[in-house]
């Protein structure tokens, strides 16, 4: 983070010391980096083969009912690891090309798909 923008937040802050706001404010940075970073990875790793045709490439999280959906899975990364894995148990893992034809139904999910989810 600039110093510039640490010493404009530090003015608005509460703190009276500048160097323990900067250790404080540089250290939540780095901490919420790594939490971020394990998110991701959480996220990856948590990707299965396509659903529908097997492909393990560009693999996108689809969820079975909209209705239940809180949010997209690729903008939780200030979630905890609980909550994404709770967000991701609402989906199947689908290709993109495979999403792409769910959405304009040109292909529908077997029967067989939905016993394949623990939901």
């Amino acid at each position: 983070m600039d110093e510039e923008l640490i010493e404009e937040a530090f003015k608005k802050s509460s703190y009276t010391n500048f160097e323990k706001y900067k250790k404080h404010r540089l250290k939540s940075i780095t901490l919420k980096k790594e939490r971020t970073k394990q998110i991701v990875k959480f996220i990856s790793d948590n990707k299965k083969p396509c659903l529908f045709c097997g492909r393990d490439e560009d693999i996108i999280f689809h969820h079975i009912n909209p209705n239940e959906k809180e949010n997209t899975i690729c903008s939780l990364k200030n979630w905890s690891q609980k909550r994404v894995e709770n967000e991701i148990k609402k989906c199947w893992c689908l290709c993109e090309n495979c999403h792409i034809k769910l959405h304009q139904r040109l292909c529908d999910p077997l029967p067989i798909c939905y016993e394949e989810i623990e939901i």
